[in-house]
């Protein structure tokens, strides 16, 4: 209410004092209200205090939704997003597109090029992912070198578009990691949205069909589940 500096320079650790305020009518003899008083109380420590645990709170709720590689959504609560957007659907009628995205031959890379190279292609990967999403997708890492795009408000026909310029801008790229350049391929299936489905685990096995299928075809190509 009052921009009152923090009169702790040294130990304070805000510029102005937060406040508490109490107002109390002061009536004179005859029981008229001729004055108010006003009460200032300083906060400051209580405040900072529940600044500093809300934001402790909150980088320990980013952290328990995050891979920690990737920086990615992780498993759980990706499969939270994929089930928050099947339920839109089914309540809206909203169309929307699941995307697994697998690398390809990345054991050979392991064996090659030693774990840490696979995390860096893991790590690169994940980068061009996050480059091609919309603020409204949700992408996370499903798990190894596999990864898994929730498309809100795209059919399978749009998705493959996405599917296909991630593709190749991947194919195109290469990791640099202890003088040597790697370069992988992904596959890509794709399921969206169809009253057929009636549950989120049927639109999950559909698009993991669809990766399988693109897996048997050959390798670094979108498949749609039909």
């Amino acid at each position: 209410m009052f921009k009152f500096k923090n009169y702790r320079p040294v130990t304070g650790r805000a510029d102005f004092m937060f406040q508490n305020v109490t107002l109390l009518p002061l009536a004179s003899l005859t029981g008229e209200i001729t004055h108010i008083s006003i009460i200032v109380y300083d906060v400051t420590d209580i405040a900072i205090n529940k600044l500093q645990l809300k934001s402790a709170n909150e980088q320990l709720e980013e952290l328990s939704q995050t891979d920690g590689l990737t920086q990615l959504h992780n498993r759980r609560y990706w499969q939270i997003c994929m089930e928050k957007e099947f339920e839109r659907h089914s309540r809206y009628g909203d169309t929307s597109t699941l995307v697994m995205i697998d690398i390809d031959h990345f054991k050979q890379v392991n064996d090659k090029y030693g774990h840490p190279a696979g995390d860096k292609v893991i790590q690169h990967i994940a980068y061009l992912l996050k480059q091609s999403l919309r603020e409204t997708d949700c992408a996370g890492r499903y798990g190894g070198e596999e990864f898994a795009v929730v498309l809100s408000k795209t059919n399978a026909e749009e998705a493959l578009h996405f599917t296909e310029r991630l593709r190749k801008r991947i194919e195109e790229s290469e990791i640099a990691f202890e003088n040597r350049l790697i370069k992988v391929t992904v596959s890509l299936g794709i399921n969206d949205l169809s009253e057929q489905l009636d549950n989120s685990s049927n639109w999950l096995s559909g698009a993991d069909k669809a990766l399988y299928i693109a897996k048997q075809q050959g390798r670094n190509k979108s498949i749609v589940f039909k």
